[in-house]
């Protein structure tokens, strides 16, 4: 006896099908509004991002998406990831400028090779708090990957 599929049997397919790849999306890709200024040119107040999750495959240049430091203290130590929700902790977004083993940039408050398990990050603007400040932040730290820029924002005055 053979069983053959009928159409009908598809129909529950379908829509689990759909709920599975809207559960990934959700669960790997973000959407983030830009607050604040320290990445213009590149990126103004008001522009939104897509951020892929996961501090995985990153490379010099890339914009992140970190979690912001203590301004007083600065990350904190490797080994206390940084939550995973968007209204759970403020965040910032920057350019990797440095990936381990890598210089320091110029005017950093750390000298030396960035150290395993940490980047080097940089806002694009004059006025910025990043690593030239905090030292280098720990992979930890980082909500994600910038993949894709849905819109620059306002230009300011």
């Amino acid at each position: 006896m053979s069983t053959r599929i009928r159409p009908w049997h598809l129909l529950g397919i379908v829509p689990a099908s759909a709920a599975a790849a809207v559960w990934w999306i959700k669960r790997t890709y973000v959407a983030v509004n830009v607050v604040g200024n320290s990445m213009e040119p590149t990126l103004r107040p008001g522009a939104r991002v897509i951020v892929r999750r996961g501090a995985g495959r990153l490379r010099t240049d890339d914009l992140v998406v970190i979690a912001e430091p203590d301004p007083i203290s600065g990350w904190p130590a490797s080994g206390r990831p940084a939550p995973r929700g968007l209204d759970e902790s403020p965040w910032n977004i920057k350019r990797a400028v440095g990936m381990p083993g890598d210089p320091m940039p110029a005017g950093s408050s750390q000298q030396g090779p960035v150290p395993p398990g940490h980047i080097a990050v940089k806002g694009d603007g004059r006025f910025s708090s990043d690593s030239r400040h905090f030292g280098p932040c720990p992979r930890d730290q980082i909500l994600g990957r910038v993949v894709r820029v849905l819109r620059t924002g306002a230009p300011t005055a």
